[in-house]
């Protein structure tokens, strides 16, 4: 099995793999991009006939995700964070943060930001895109 493998868009190939567990059908696997091409991840594994049924994004770079953190959700990041991702765009680092960022983000709770989401889902008119549809 090669799961480096030429898309329809070009070559393509994940960094990493790692198997984190799981029997027969049900798998989970930890992959690795450089960079995040639509759907890669499903291509690429569909590429060599594995079909893929759930995927969860762990971490942006090398800024991790909280584990409760919905679709559509999002996170404040601290100084570091900010600056790590400006010195990815070659912008220069910010000497303070704009917004206060709680130290401890674990009692940020998931409903909290999922009311967030679905009351920012409103006002925008109840539009989406991308993502899945709820017609199964």
């Amino acid at each position: 099995m090669c799961l480096r493998d030429r898309l329809e868009d070009g070559p393509a190939a994940f960094k990493t793999i790692k198997f984190s567990g799981g029997e027969g059908i049900n798998q989970w696997y930890n992959v690795t991009l450089t960079e995040g091409r639509n759907r890669e991840v499903r291509r690429l594994w569909e590429a060599v006939g594995v079909q893929v049924s759930r995927l969860i994004r762990v971490r942006y770079g090398d800024i991790p995700l909280p584990k409760g953190l919905p679709r559509g959700g999002w996170t404040e990041l601290d100084l570091a964070q900010t600056n790590y991702l400006r010195g990815l765009v070659e912008l220069p680092p910010e000497t303070s943060s704009k917004v206060a960022v709680e130290k401890d983000r674990r009692r940020m709770k998931a409903n909290q930001i999922r009311r967030a989401v679905k009351r920012h889902s409103q006002i925008a008119g109840g539009r989406r895109s991308g993502g899945r549809n709820n017609n199964g």
